[in-house]
């Protein structure tokens, strides 16, 4: 059962949305109907009855765009009880409310930069999606246009642990209003003259809590889920770490809110600086990396560091994973 107000809505436009539904099944003859069932009862439902009692008028166009995009994404297996990822239906009922005012001039448009934004984030192993929803849900209302939501989603996203997006999010982030961005990096209380210079200069400064002297450990055996079938050997580029583990290549990119292990190539790899590699010691206090000891599990008597322009990457053919350490704190 669904409420009254959907129930409405759907027998208002009936003809056009079993249309939608005959195109969807013809574009995907296996399409499973009872998933797309559930995903009207569990994520339109509700979108339709937090958004009608602001507005029901406008809610008809907003449940009628998000039934034709939730078709396809039901079939894509992207939405609905059997979806690879829970993140739409969780973004569209939880973020509707707050973002009302974007989806009752622009439904589909709105719809869609979330949908991409959360399927994006979900395929990227140690992002916390779940948090950036909920930092876009706080925010959203205070986006007047969709370009805003995009931004503040870039940075959110940002923060949520994609690091590989730091530059240009901080690119976007003079489009809107500063006290916005401020606040979107998590540090509303600051002004954005004063965080701007230093996130861009430090990588690894965090607004609310200093410098991550302690880096991150990234990786991990592809048995147990990790992304390395081997031991993995660094060379810094001016971003990263471009690693090889056995025949493949990767671009793990660390900072301050997150680390990241993306696809490379051996072109890259290749192009990468050998110099920057160096051995040392492992001692009871640990490594020594540009001055200053650092507790770091890495077993054997030596590891091997890869020194970029702001970090380390600590390494060993004893372990499938990498200790990335700022170089400056």
């Amino acid at each position: 059962m669904v409420s009254a107000l959907l129930a409405n809505v759907l027998a208002a436009r009936r003809p056009l949305l079993n249309q939608r539904v005959a195109e969807a099944r013809h574009r995907t003859p296996g399409m499973d109907l009872s998933a797309f069932r559930a995903f009207v009862s569990d994520t339109l439902d509700p979108m339709c009855v937090d958004l009608g009692s602001v507005d029901e008028q406008a809610t008809v166009a907003i449940i009628e765009a998000a039934f034709g995009i939730g078709l396809d994404l039901v079939a894509q297996g992207l939405a609905g009880p059997g979806a690879r990822q829970p993140w739409i239906d969780r973004a569209w009922r939880e973020l509707a409310l707050p973002m009302r005012h974007l989806l009752t001039t622009a439904p589909a448009d709105t719809l869609g930069t979330v949908s991409n934004a959360v399927v994006r984030l979900g395929g990227v192993p140690g992002i916390d999606v779940g948090r950036w929803i909920s930092d876009l849900a706080t925010l959203a209302p205070r986006c007047a246009t969709l370009e805003a939501l995009r931004t503040v989603g870039a940075l959110c996203a940002w923060r949520a642990g994609m690091a590989h997006l730091r530059v240009a999010a901080l690119d976007q982030a003079g489009r809107i209003d500063p006290s916005l961005a401020a606040a979107a990096v998590g540090a509303p209380d600051q002004a954005w003259t004063d965080l701007e210079p230093r996130l861009r200069a430090d990588r690894w400064w965090h607004p609310e809590h200093g410098v991550a002297s302690q880096g991150r450990t990234v990786g991990g055996f592809t048995g147990f889920g990790g992304p390395f079938a081997e031991p993995p050997v660094a060379r810094a580029t001016a971003d990263g770490f471009v690693v090889q583990s056995g025949e493949r290549w990767f671009l793990v990119v660390c900072d301050a809110f997150g680390a990241v292990v993306l696809p490379a190539t051996a072109a890259e790899f290749t192009q990468a600086d050998v110099g920057s590699v160096k051995t040392l010691p492992i001692t009871p206090r640990g490594v020594n990396v540009t001055g200053r000891d650092v507790a770091v599990r890495i077993p054997g008597e030596s590891a091997s560091a890869a020194l970029g322009r702001h970090s380390a990457a600590l390494f060993s053919p004893l372990t499938h994973y990498l200790h990335v350490l700022p170089v400056s704190a």
